[in-house]
Order: C-alpha cells, then sequence, then structure tokens
C-alpha cells in the first residue's frame, strides 16, 4: 500500500540527544501525556512544534523559547530542520521529545519517522470520542482545563459525511506511521487514551524511552473536559448510529 510519507532526499535532523516523537492526533490525550512525560526529571517534552497555527513549545517556557515565540510561525517554517535541530541541541534535560500530528509539517514528519534514533511513541483514541471531543472545543473554545467536571454535559450535533472524513483522514494517517516503521523494522511503544492514567503502561513507556525516572503517580493538573458516555454528549446520537449501522461502520466507533 502506498504511504504519502516519503523517505526524505537529504538527511538534516541532528540528533544530539536522546529525542522522542509522540505521533497522535487532536484530542486523543496528547496534551495531557506531554505534560506527564515532562514531570520525569530526566525528560523535556515540548507540544506541537510544528502546528501550523502555532509554535507548540513545552509549557514551562511560556510561549518562548530560543528566541521563538508561540507566534512565530513564518519563521519557524523558513526552515524547520533548523528550527527542530536548535530545539533538541539546547535541550535542558537528557531526553527531549515532541508531538507530531496529521497536518503537521511533512518533510519533518518524515525525517522523524524515518530515523531510527527517533524513538516513537504512537497514541490513539476511539475516533469517534476524538471526533465529538474535538467539536465541542471548537464550538466552547475550551481546549485544555484544570477544572474539575462540570454538572452539565456539552452535546453537538454529528454530521455522518463529517464524522467518516474525518475517520479515514486519520486512519490512513496512522496507517501510514505504522506501515513507515513496520518496513523500516522500528519499534514503536503504542499506548491508548483509555491508558494514559495507567501507571504500568506509563512506566513501560518510560523504560521503552531509555529513561530512569519512573511515575509515582497519574495525578496530572490537565483534567478529562468532556467525560461520559457517548449517547450523552451527542445530540443526534439514534440517527447518528442508525446512519454508521446501515454503513456498516458503527463497531469502529461504538
Amino acid at each position: 500500500m502506498r504511504t504519502w510519507i516519503k523517505p526524505p532526499a537529504q538527511v538534516r535532523l541532528e540528533v544530539a540527544c536522546p529525542t522522542f516523537m509522540m505521533v497522535g492526533m487532536m484530542r486523543s490525550g496528547s496534551n495531557f501525556l506531554e505534560r506527564r512525560i515532562s514531570t520525569l526529571p530526566s525528560v523535556r517534552c515540548h507540544g506541537e512544534l510544528f502546528n501550523p497555527h502555532f509554535v507548540g513549545l513545552a509549557a514551562e517556557f511560556r510561549d518562548s523559547h530560543l528566541g521563538f515565540k508561540r507566534t512565530d510561525t513564518v519563521r519557524r517554517n523558513q526552515d524547520a530542520m533548523g528550527f527542530l535541530n536548535k530545539i533538541i541541541a539546547a535541550s535542558d534535560r537528557d531526553h527531549i521529545g515532541f508531538r507530531m500530528f496529521l497536518d503537521h509539517d511533512v518533510l519533518v514528519m518524515a525525517e522523524a519517522l524515518y530515523n531510527p534514533a527517533v524513538k516513537k511513541i504512537v497514541l490513539t483514541r476511539n475516533l469517534l470520542d476524538s471526533f465529538v471531543s474535538l467539536k465541542i472545543a471548537r464550538e466552547t473554545d475550551v481546549w485544555l482545563t484544570t477544572e474539575a467536571r462540570k454538572e452539565t454535559v456539552e452535546k453537538v450535533t454529528v454530521d455522518t459525511n463529517e464524522l467518516c472524513t474525518f475517520a479515514l483522514r486519520q486512519s490512513l494517517f496512522y496507517n501510514d506511521v505504522l506501515s513507515v516503521l513496520q518496513r523500516s523494522g522500528q519499534s514503536y511503544f503504542h499506548i491508548d487514551y483509555a491508558e494514559i492514567k495507567d501507571l504500568d503502561r506509563l512506566n513501560g513507556m518510560a523504560e521503552f524511552l531509555g529513561v530512569p525516572d519512573r511515575f509515582l503517580t497519574a495525578d496530572e493538573p490537565i483534567k478529562r473536559q468532556n467525560p461520559g458516555r457517548q449517547e450523552d454528549k451527542i445530540a443526534n446520537y439514534p440517527e447518528l448510529s442508525d446512519a454508521l449501522r446501515k454503513l456498516r461502520l458503527a463497531r469502529w466507533f461504538t
């Protein structure tokens, strides 16, 4: 099967210290996992360094690092690999990581993905849960919270075609990532959204990364924004379920 992530024509990535990449998608729990990993004394994990709309630096840097601000997307894009090399070389901890999603810089994705010196964490989530969480975040403009669960649950209407398009794009992206890793003989650590508070899985991830530290607790200030059942968050849940059954897709979403 063809993949859109092609090997880099020229290798420019300089892995100056132990480096890892977290492959995920929006609303997959990557914010939580990024901050959990960074609580280990040996690890610095940045966010979406190559988000098209902002430079996702680690939270502790308060939106400014090495002369780059969160809004400096144009300057970053002028030399994306040079930017990443600077970030890695200037790491203040022994291990450094960053997050990469579907719509991030294609060349950086290829460089990091094909480079066996960059360890890979693959983070997944139920696609319907991810899609609903994304719709709620866009409609409420709340993307991250440290507050306790609200009494009322936000509800959204899910368009079947929109959901299927989202699911197809994400599925193809993950397929490409895993195909590249398997064909190039690279190991990776897979963790699902449902496991990101599991201490055994978290410590297994730390071991995979070669980090000497271990997690003692799964506590973290970031709270789950929209807990509860799918039917409590989807205004048209019966109609959506019926449409997915008719398409023979229900098993992949519910």
